[in-house]
């Protein structure tokens, strides 16, 4: 038997009931098979409930009610325009979610190409794969949490040594109408998780073309030292067969002599550098808050963001990632700014 102190027990436990012995080396073998890969042991929705430390029909009846109950839409302004969906999940819901990313998720293998959502990894990494490259090649997923089905959800907790019907249950806690939810805690991770065939896949024809491959959650990122843009037939038809779309608008394949932008850094030459436009756009907005104060300049400027302050302090962090001294200047900036 395991030397396992959870097997042990369980055995003990499951001997001193008078459980059959096929079930009794059944349930050790399932523990050790998950505990062997670092995950926690969950046997059933009764036993999830304990782990989370909510009510067995808690759970039932979050499981038949999320989208009706458990979910609301929320709409953020993209930067080129239109808005962005997303599904905020309850607090009670959350709480789950968040048990389910901390105890199983981030035990989870992804890829070594995946740079965003990563512990130790930022735009600022992501851009470094492609410093001073002769050209740079920019690929977008089209809706791309929503890509993601509840199918290949259940089929990652089935495919690391969860039972049918954990897997349905982990499953159905992570989706909003059969799909990732974007808004979700769990849903960023995941993501990584279901692309890692994904990125296998597009970092061997990288090396085939002997360029440098990463992935920032739906930003795609080609580059090489040699014209590389024979690459995106097949990119496209891999992406594809992986059950994405491409966003054809976002295609880019960008050359030395112009503005090779990498999740929204330059990559021209030996350092990774903001848009000097950009830098100037946020002196001015700093310049106009003080000059009008906050509130007036929202209103000159039709902006109805509740979490102003937190989203220009934001941008200068931004700045501070990749240029410390410019981004320091901008923060002492922001804490001059009168925000009440």
């Amino acid at each position: 038997m395991n030397n396992n102190p959870y097997v042990k027990e369980l055995y003990s436990v499951l001997s001193q009931k008078g459980e059959k012995q096929e079930d009794i080396d059944a349930a050790c073998k399932y523990a050790e098979n998950l505990i062997a890969l670092n995950l926690p042991v969950v046997f059933n929705k009764e036993h999830f409930s304990l782990l989370v430390g909510r009510k067995y029909k808690e759970i039932t009846t979050l499981m038949a009610t999320l989208e009706t109950n458990y979910y609301h839409l929320a709409y953020i302004k993209k930067k080129n325009g239109g808005e962005r969906t997303l599904n905020i999940p309850a607090v009670s819901l959350r709480i789950i979610q968040r048990w389910i990313l901390d105890n199983i998720l981030k035990n989870m293998y992804i890829s070594q190409y995946a740079m965003g959502f990563c512990k130790n990894k930022s735009i600022v990494t992501n851009a470094k794969y492609h410093l001073g490259k002769t050209c740079v090649i920019n690929v977008d997923l089209k809706d791309f949490f929503p890509s993601i089905t509840q199918k290949q959800i259940f089929n990652i907790f089935y495919y690391y040594g969860y039972t049918i019907d954990v897997s349905y249950m982990l499953s159905r806690l992570c989706t909003c109408e059969g799909r990732l939810p974007q808004g979700a805690p769990t849903s960023p991770c995941l993501s990584n998780i279901v692309c890692l065939k994904l990125d296998k896949r597009l970092s061997e024809v990288s090396k085939r073309f002997k360029a440098e491959y990463t992935r920032y959650a739906d930003d795609i990122t080609f580059s090489s030292n040699s014209d590389i843009s024979n690459i995106l037939p097949i990119v496209k038809e891999i992406i594809q067969d992986e059950g994405f779309q491409l966003n054809e608008k976002k295609t880019r394949i960008l050359f030395k002599h112009q503005k090779q932008e990498v999740t929204g850094l330059l990559v021209n030459g030996n350092q990774i550098r903001v848009d000097k436009k950009y830098i100037k756009k946020f002196k001015q907005e700093i310049y106009y808050c003080k000059k009008y104060g906050v509130e007036d300049h929202l209103e000159h400027i039709d902006c109805k963001k509740h979490f102003y302050r937190d989203h220009m302090y934001g941008k200068a962090y931004f700045v501070k990632m990749v240029d410390e001294k410019v981004g320091k200047k901008l923060i002492n900036e922001l804490d001059s700014i009168d925000w009440e």
